[in-house]
């Protein structure tokens, strides 16, 4: 992908629902955009090493885990500024970044930016990757069905280690990630619930669920290739969300792949808006890594990862 490729996300038109008043899909898209800030500073509280530490500030959510150069460790997002925002501001926010010479990745919220952020991120030397779409739902009397699976297939709350190593690897393999860190994304993290749904003996689906004041958010929500487009990624949703709404939550969140918006549209959400995904380009990522202080920098245990 060519940097002028880069530089602009795609317009996507369809991000949002016209007939959504603008003032409720925006407090959606802060609901989604809530719940992933959870999420992320999740990791913060893990007491496993590698140590990852949270600033979470009125002005922005800031992740990073000196040592491990991993973008699903280390990022910025929900920025908020009432001024335009400046070449100055943006190197106070990843100053820290610099010092531990770790490449990041930052997040916002398309039609909830402050004014000049992604020009400035640009400047910066980060490159805009596209988006997700977010979305809502209300599961205030929220009653709905999925279409059956194929017989055999069962669904439950994965609890016992090896259906947490299932589905690890389910998702690692569905998104082409490693074990690690995605396992702090997962089997090693308490805030995220994960189910599992097997095919007879042979586990083939996962979702994880992470709640957060009366929402519940969704995560990885993964199938393997020999079982998709069966139902079954939509009927083990429908359990997760059904044991959300039983224990008080009033609302759902996510992020969708297009696939993944299909699903999610037959349950209920609501298309609210677009996060959008910058990552350090590649003259940024080399002056990271090269200019970071030595001594912080490459954890030996973690040097494997990249």
């Amino acid at each position: 992908m060519s940097h002028s490729q880069m530089a602009e996300p795609p317009r996507d038109d369809s991000a949002t629902d016209d007939d959504e008043p603008d003032a409720h899909r925006l407090w959606m898209a802060r609901a989604v955009e809530a719940n992933w800030c959870a999420a992320w500073a999740s990791l913060g509280k893990l007491t496993t090493q590698p140590h990852s530490l949270d600033d979470d500030t009125p002005t922005m959510l800031r992740v990073l885990t000196p040592g491990v150069p991993e973008t699903l460790m280390n990022i910025v997002m929900r920025y908020r500024s009432p001024e335009p925002v400046t070449a100055a501001a943006i190197e106070e926010a990843i100053e820290p970044f610099r010092y531990y010479g770790l490449p990041f990745q930052w997040w916002l919220t398309r039609d909830d930016a402050p004014a000049g952020l992604r020009e400035r991120l640009y400047d910066v030397g980060m490159r805009s990757w596209g988006g997700a779409t977010m979305m809502h739902l209300d599961l205030r009397g929220w009653d709905v069905s999925y279409p059956q699976a194929p017989p055999g297939v069962s669904y439950r709350r994965a609890t016992a280690d090896a259906d947490l190593a299932d589905a690890l690897h389910i998702i690692s393999r569905v998104f082409d990630a490693p074990p690690f860190p995605m396992s702090r994304w997962t089997s090693e993290n308490p805030a995220f619930a994960l189910y599992l749904a097997h095919w007879g003996h042979q586990a083939v689906a996962t979702v994880a669920t992470l709640p957060w004041d009366e929402s519940v958010g969704v995560y990885h929500v993964a199938t393997m290739s020999d079982a998709r487009r069966r139902g079954i990624a939509g009927n083990l949703l429908l359990l997760a969300l059904r044991e959300a709404q039983a224990a008080g939550f009033t609302s759902a969140t996510l992020t969708a792949t297009p696939e993944g918006q299909r699903i999610s549209e037959y349950l209920g959400f609501h298309v609210c808006g677009l996060l959008e995904q910058w990552m350090t380009g590649p003259q940024l990522t080399n002056d990271l890594i090269r200019h970071g202080d030595p001594r912080t920098r490459w954890n030996s245990p973690f040097r494997h990862i990249s």
